[in-house]
This record gives structure tokens, C-alpha cells and sequence, in this order.
């Protein structure tokens, strides 16, 4: 469980959703394969620290701009599960979107690293978001980003 102290490292938390940038078309679906179906309550996370040159004064909209092309290419990442009168789920590529995380921290990349309660900053760094309850409304993919303040 996140104590209240570790709450407040994060603030001003924004959701949104990023589209692809051209239309995939609405009579598109694509069946998961019976490995998809197998592996459906796993999921993936990672976290990534990036502390560089390169990385600072890297905007929201830096991070959303290529990722109108790569949906584009992947759009069933943007779609939604739905169910046929079989029961088998798929994919409606309907450009939905994926969802889109943006907080801040009130930390250095540095003072993060070095708090030692990890489970408990997982928490705070990784979308805990199933799939479901209503599967036409849940996205299959969640990007959140943290920006961390730099002194």
C-alpha cells in the first residue's frame, strides 16, 4: 500500500488519449491468435529512467508527436475488444486510441532512485489499469510518463 508521503511525490496528473494519425477504417477486426487468448490477464510493464542532455526540456507533446505514426502502422493497439456470438474476443480496429499518463514528481531522478521502498514506487510509476469491466471502452495499452524536476 502507497503511504500518504509517497502520494504526495506525485502531482498533477493528466490522462489523455493519443489516436493514430490517419483513419484505419471502422470494418477492420483482427482475431487474437489462441496465444493471445492464453496470455490475456498478463501484462506487460516496464519502467525506464532516462536522465541525459538529450532528455531535457522534453515535452508532452515530444513523446505524443511520433506516436500518431507508429499507431498508424500497429492501429490494433488502438482498438478495442469485443466479443463475437461465439463468445471468441477480437479486435475492433476502431482508432480508439491508447491511454496516456502524464504526472510530475516533486524529486530529482537522483533522490527517486534513492528511496528504498521500490515496491511501493512502482505503484506510483506503472498503470495498474485491467482490461475490463466494459472491454469497448478499455484501452490495451497505457503509456505514462513522469517528469521529475531538475535542479
Amino acid at each position: 500500500m502507497v503511504s500518504p508521503k509517497e502520494e504526495t511525490l506525485i502531482y498533477g496528473t493528466k490522462v489523455s488519449t493519443v489516436f493514430p494519425g490517419t483513419l484505419s477504417g471502422q470494418d477492420i477486426n483482427q482475431e487474437p491468435t489462441n496465444m493471445d487468448l492464453a496470455m490475456k490477464l498478463h501484462y506487460l510493464r516496464g519502467i525506464y529512467y532516462f536522465d541525459s542532455q538529450a532528455m531535457r526540456g522534453l515535452t508532452t507533446m515530444d513523446i505524443k508527436e511520433p506516436m500518431f505514426t507508429w499507431l498508424n502502422h500497429f492501429y490494433t493497439t488502438s482498438g478495442r475488444l469485443r466479443r463475437a456470438e461465439s463468445g471468441r474476443p477480437y479486435i475492433k480496429c476502431n482508432d480508439c486510441g491508447v491511454r496516456f499518463i502524464e504526472a510530475h514528481c516533486t524529486k530529482t531522478l537522483e533522490e527517486w532512485l534513492e528511496i528504498k521502498d521500490e515496491e511501493a514506487l512502482e505503484k506510483l510509476l506503472v498503470p495498474h489499469h485491467v482490461i475490463g469491466p466494459e472491454l469497448a471502452f478499455s484501452p490495451h495499452v497505457f503509456l505514462q510518463v513522469f517528469f521529475c524536476h531538475s535542479f
